[in-house]
């Protein structure tokens, strides 16, 4: 596959991810990982390095939907807080904790979750 027909596929994959996440709230970072792995198969990205660069990568479309939500109305300010702040530490012991855990086990991880939560989806 040629590089400019990547970085096209990229940038589609990359707006559907946005538009899914700002949407449903969850699947764009996992859209982005699926294909993040696919479109970068080299030696320089292994598991954790797409995991990290995706997630990385749906902060601006995060904040731009959520700034969006708040115009809107459509954001729960008064709990916002109480989820924000032990995300924030879930997201400082995660990423630290990437580094000491193999990437076969990452992947099997974040297989479990992305079955659990199209599981939940689909019988809710």
């Amino acid at each position: 596959m040629s590089q400019k027909l990547k970085i096209r596929l990229m940038g589609a994959v990359s707006l559907l991810s946005g538009f899914c996440n700002a949407l449903l709230g969850a699947g764009g970072g996992i859209l982005l990982s699926l294909a993040m792995g696919k479109l970068t198969s080299n030696d320089t990205l292994d598991r954790k390095d797409v995991l990290s660069t995706s997630q990385a990568a749906m902060i601006p479309g995060c904040i731009v939907s959520s700034v969006i939500y708040g115009i809107e109305g459509r954001l729960d300010t008064a709990n916002f807080a109480i989820f924000a702040i032990p995300a924030l530490l879930g997201g400082a012991v995660g990423s630290v904790l990437m580094d000491k855990i193999d990437s076969k086990w990452i992947g099997r991880i974040f297989s479990v979750f992305v079955i659990w939560s199209g599981a939940r989806m689909l019988l809710r």
